[in-house]
């Protein structure tokens, strides 16, 4: 069973977009729970709507729980067959932090470009060296611009990452309002435009991380 944790101490990274959008890819294939460990309980709050709308129940499932709970709800993930859980992470709460990262074989970092995001990567290093589970992080650069300001966005990232010694990797996600506007209709973009970029570019960072994950699980 694979575990990945989305972990950001600025809020409005995206974390739970991100979250929620390659939990739905992965359930079409896999069987994958959401563990949502926000006080929020955004992710799961969500699934209502998904369920009252699309009558779906559990692809994927959603379960919103305390840190002192995350062991024992990932027991019971494994013990039912869970494939791939991913963690929701509230910023700014170490200790729903600290036990998401101690729990992951991955630990996905999504960062926008903004300066605000941008200088609070150093905040979130911070907190994976206090684990000591940095080297299981990556970034995900998120809702990254088009055309000319593409490329400066990507290396203002690269230039806040790389002193930091965290990686960040080549799949990015674009900034897309299919991301936002499908879950509105409690779907995901695979989902509701299966051709389109925001589909392909979920699903390329998918099978990116799946298989930097059985790397790693194999080494």
């Amino acid at each position: 069973m694979k575990i990945w944790s989305v972990v950001s101490q600025k809020g409005g990274a995206g974390k739970t977009t991100l979250a929620l959008q390659l939990a739905i890819a992965a359930s079409e294939q896999l069987k994958v729970l959401l563990i949502d460990l926000d006080p929020q309980e955004s992710a799961e709050r969500w699934h209502q709507i998904r369920q009252r709308i699309t009558g779906t129940k559990d692809d994927p499932s959603i379960a919103a729980g305390l840190p002192p709970k995350l062991s024992d709800m990932l027991k019971t993930a494994r013990k039912l067959g869970a494939d791939l859980v991913l963690i929701d992470t509230p910023p700014k709460r170490e200790r729903a932090i600290h036990a998401a990262v101690v729990a992951a074989g991955l630990v996905l970092v999504p960062l926008r470009s903004s300066v605000l995001d941008l200088q609070a990567l150093k905040d979130t290093a911070d907190e994976l060296d206090v684990t000591k589970c940095k080297g299981k992080a990556v970034v995900v650069a998120n809702a990254m611009p088009s055309g000319r300001n593409r490329d400066g966005a990507i290396k203002d990232i690269m230039r806040y990452a790389t002193p930091l010694k965290l990686e960040v990797l080549a799949e990015r996600l674009s900034d897309l309002p299919a991301y936002s506007q499908g879950l509105k209709s409690g779907r995901g973009v695979t989902e509701i435009e299966r051709n389109g970029t925001a589909a392909k570019e979920i699903t390329t960072l998918l099978e990116a991380l799946w298989a930097r994950d059985s790397e790693v699980a194999a080494a």
